[in-house]
């Protein structure tokens, strides 16, 4: 029983995250797994802070963002598919396991 319990929740599984230590405030850096319009699996980098904003009980306390890697600037994020290969050398790529690469 422990098995299928355990291939229920790999199956219903998202992603991962994993926390961090910034100069200002802790965060959380991860991969979020979803389906494309043509059911293949497509994975985003994630980047997640507290909400340091919050104004309300209904605002979330926590606000996820799309990762951009810290060593690829705007100007060269828009070059070749050779630069996206070669930029592999970010934070928060260094942690997540193959997994989930």
């Amino acid at each position: 029983m422990s098995n299928t319990k355990e291939s229920e929740w790999k199956k219903r599984e998202r992603g991962a995250l994993w926390k961090k230590q910034g100069q200002s405030q802790n965060y959380l850096t991860g991969v979020i797994k979803s389906l494309d319009d043509m059911g293949q699996e497509v994975k985003s980098k994630v980047i997640v802070f507290a909400n340091k904003n919050k104004t309300s009980e209904n605002a979330p306390d926590f606000i996820i963002y799309e990762s951009k890697d810290m060593n690829q600037s705007d100007e060269a994020s828009t070059d070749s598919a050779s630069t996206d290969s070669a930029s592999t050398g970010s934070d928060t790529n260094e942690e997540i396991p193959a997994l989930l690469k």
